[in-house]
């Protein structure tokens, strides 16, 4: 139930950022608070503040990716809202391979945009532009794989 519920969550990220080009911050704030009610159910009031530290830890990672616009402030948020559910652990792995995977993608359109254009200019003309949900869901998905859950 637990894999259904952060599958969702990504899920409907990845299709919130393809379609609008923005993570609704609803949907962000839902899975924060998913993450502090399982913790709650789990193990009690006690269980809140590390869940409360993980969440922070994750925010001040994020924004200081976003000041670098590394990320963009919805990506963030759902990396946020995934270490409330996950923990800070398994949130830094996530982030790592999704940084692989982001890595891949957008070189990957690099290699198609010189390909079409046939020549390559430096400094590019447009930057390439990749939706890092789906990276973030790539990187759960292994992380999922190698947690068993």
């Amino acid at each position: 139930m637990y894999a259904v519920m952060i599958s969702c969550l990504l899920v409907t990220a990845v299709t919130a950022d393809l379609m609008t080009d923005r993570i609704p911050n609803a949907l962000t704030v839902t899975g924060m608070a998913a993450g502090f009610l399982y913790a709650f159910a789990r193990a009690g009031p006690p269980a809140l503040l590390p869940v409360l530290g993980d969440v922070f830890v994750m925010f001040l990672v994020t924004f200081l990716l976003f000041a670098l616009r590394a990320l963009r402030g919805g990506d963030g948020k759902l990396l946020c809202a995934l270490s409330a559910l996950l923990g800070i652990h398994d949130c830094f792995r996530i982030l790592f391979y999704s940084m692989l995977f982001a890595l891949l993608i957008g070189g990957g359109k690099c290699i198609l945009q010189i390909r079409k254009e046939k020549k390559i200019t430096w400094p590019p003309k447009r930057l390439t532009k990749i939706h890092y949900s789906v990276p973030i869901l790539l990187a759960t998905a292994v992380c999922f794989i190698n947690l068993e859950i």
